[in-house]
């Protein structure tokens, strides 16, 4: 499954599934103008620059998924899913400098609005491993 930004100039894709959203979340990766992400990661995105370079902000936007009654009619069964409550909001900031021993990026998350300790964000570079060839980025750019 997968889910995107409704701004249909600057579309990012990101995958949903156990390795980076975890069951029973939908979530979309922005990087677009206007408060979810920054110009210097729309430009590298557009231009395919890795890697990305210092300054540059992804966002990525986590929803509960929830069964769609309404598709279900259709389909004759619960097969279809929309985006329910959010549940977070995490960001990627690059910074080679500051963030070296992780591949020159921060990662911050909120939960309710409120930042997440430290400790709870020590396995986010790992799991980012596994894209290193793509700067460590899950998401890609969709023209």
């Amino acid at each position: 499954m997968w889910a995107r930004d409704t701004h249909e100039k600057d579309r990012i894709y990101g995958r949903c599934g156990d390795r980076i959203g975890g069951r029973g979340r939908l979530h979309g990766g922005y990087a677009c103008p206007g408060g979810r992400g920054n110009d210097v990661a729309i430009k590298a995105y557009r231009d395919g620059t890795l890697p990305f370079p210092d300054g540059a902000i992804i966002a990525r936007l986590a929803w509960n998924y929830i069964s769609s009654e309404e598709n279900n009619k259709v389909f004759g069964g619960p097969q279809s899913f929309v985006a329910g409550t959010p549940t977070n909001v995490q960001f990627m900031l690059k910074d080679s400098r500051k963030y070296a021993s992780t591949g020159g990026w921060g990662f911050v998350q909120f939960d309710d609005g409120k930042p997440v300790e430290a400790a709870r964000l020590s396995g986010c570079f790992a799991c980012h491993v596994p894209v290193k060839a793509r700067d460590f980025v899950f998401t890609k750019y969709s023209p």
